[in-house]
Parts: C-alpha cells; sequence; structure tokens
C-alpha cells in the first residue's frame, strides 16, 4: 500500500539548492549579480519616489504666435470630444495657419498635468479618425540654433466625400514630437523610458508635451497644389521657424519665459 500510496502523490518542486546545484560558479555569479540589480533598482526606485510627487516645470510655454512667415493663424479651441477624453488638467493651444496661397498648417501642443493619459502616440487615435497609416520615419529639422530637431514624419491618406457618392483621396504630412524638462525625443517608447530613468536617478518628473504639425497635401485637394515632399519642405521650415516661440530650450536668452 505504502508503495502504491507514493506512486501517485504530487512531487514537490525542486528547492533553490536544486536549481543552483547544476549551474557553475561563474554562471550562479552572474545569475546572483542580476538579481541584485533588480532589487537595488526596485529599491532605489521606491526611495526616491517619494520626493516626486509633483510634475517639473515643463519644457514648454503654452502660447503661440499670431503669424510666421507668410502664415497668419487663428486659435482653434478645445473640441468636445478631447474635453470627454483628457483629463482636466489637461492643457491644449492649437492654431491655424493659413498663407497667401490657401496652404494650410495645424499646429498644436498638448501639455499633459498630474495624470499622464493625456499624452500619447498619434498612431494609436488616427486610424480611429479615419486616416490610413503609410510609410514614415524620423526626420532631422534644422533649427535657427544651428541644432537639430528630430521628430516623427507620418504620411496619412484617407477618403473624403466631395459630394454625394463621389470619393477623393486625400494626402497629409503628420509630424510630431515630444518635449520634457530639457530634452526632446520623436520616439514613444523613449520618452517612456526617460520617464522612469529620470524619475528615479535625476530627480526630474517630466512634464511632458506632445506637439504636431500638419498639413494636408495641396495637390490632393488641388490641381497645382503642393507634392508631398514640398508640404514636407513647407512643414521643416514652419518648424525651424515657430520652435522658438514655444520651447524652451530653443527661445533666445532675452525672451521671458513663464
Amino acid at each position: 500500500m505504502n508503495a502504491s500510496a507514493s506512486s501517485h502523490e504530487t512531487p514537490y518542486p525542486p528547492g533553490p539548492e536544486a536549481s543552483t546545484a547544476s549551474l557553475s560558479p561563474g554562471a550562479f555569479v552572474a545569475r546572483l549579480l542580476v538579481v541584485l540589480a533588480a532589487t537595488a533598482i526596485t529599491i532605489g526606485f521606491c526611495l526616491e519616489a517619494a520626493d516626486l510627487n509633483t510634475t517639473s516645470e515643463p519644457g514648454v510655454v503654452m502660447a503661440l504666435p499670431d503669424r510666421i512667415g507668410d502664415f497668419t493663424g487663428k486659435e482653434e479651441a478645445m473640441s468636445d470630444a478631447e474635453k470627454r477624453i483628457l483629463p482636466g488638467d489637461t492643457e491644449i493651444i492649437r492654431k491655424r495657419y493659413i498663407n497667401s496661397f490657401g496652404d494650410q498648417i495645424t499646429c498644436s501642443i498638448v501639455l499633459s498635468g498630474g495624470e499622464k493619459r493625456s499624452i500619447h502616440r498619434p498612431e494609436i487615435c488616427l486610424p480611429a479618425q479615419g486616416w490610413v497609416l503609410g510609410a514614415g520615419g524620423k526626420l532631422a529639422v534644422p533649427l535657427q540654433s544651428g541644432r537639430t530637431l528630430s521628430v516623427t514624419d507620418l504620411h496619412l491618406s484617407r477618403q473624403v466625400e466631395i459630394q454625394p457618392g463621389v470619393l477623393r483621396p486625400i494626402r497629409s504630412q503628420f509630424l510630431y514630437w515630444f518635449v520634457g524638462k530639457d530634452i526632446t525625443t520623436p520616439d514613444h517608447m523613449v520618452r517612456i523610458l526617460r520617464t522612469s530613468w529620470d524619475r528615479v536617478y535625476h530627480k526630474v518628473n517630466h512634464r511632458w508635451a506632445y506637439v504636431l504639425v500638419t498639413s494636408i497635401v495641396g495637390d490632393s485637394i488641388r490641381q497645382g497644389g503642393m507634392s508631398d515632399a514640398d508640404t514636407r519642405k513647407m512643414l521643416e521650415k514652419f518648424i525651424s521657424d515657430i520652435v522658438p516661440y514655444f520651447q524652451k530650450s530653443e527661445m533666445p536668452p532675452e525672451t521671458p519665459v513663464s
């Protein structure tokens, strides 16, 4: 009976001595170092995060100029959908700029508050608005300071009904980047990683801003309009001209910062 009973017993999992007995001394030390490093990071985060309950000074001022070159801007209010979805302490400023040729550029800044869900990758919400994401990439935009700003460039398209039953494909260039305290990045994952790293090791709790500059490609809506390449060049020039008005790291030293 004893032999039969023991054959149906559930075996216990091997203890620590069984899992490490087959390791070489070098492998055991390496595993131990990984465990210690992970423990140190966790302890460090717990100790430091207690002192970082408030967000840092943002890297932008929430103001856009009325004119940029030949473009004249008109402010647009936050939409009802944005008011419903975004946390109440989210700040948004948006202007639509139009030049003498009828070209239009929209520039928006979204500044997060205490909650971080007001900032997200636009690749998530654009398809829900009917846009199809095409090939894109990163652009290095030359700035007036001599530095370059890395931005994400999205190529968008969608079908628009121009009259009952008649659809026309239109295209758009959509450029965006994120601004923290003394840092910019075009990459959402880098923003997440820098948020955690700087919070723990530099005691900086970024209040991130999301900046977008976008325009419909002219030749997709009217004959003789600008091509994709020309639209992208227009947006790059626009970014170079407008960034010193709101991005603190690019503002002239004498500019008052609020």
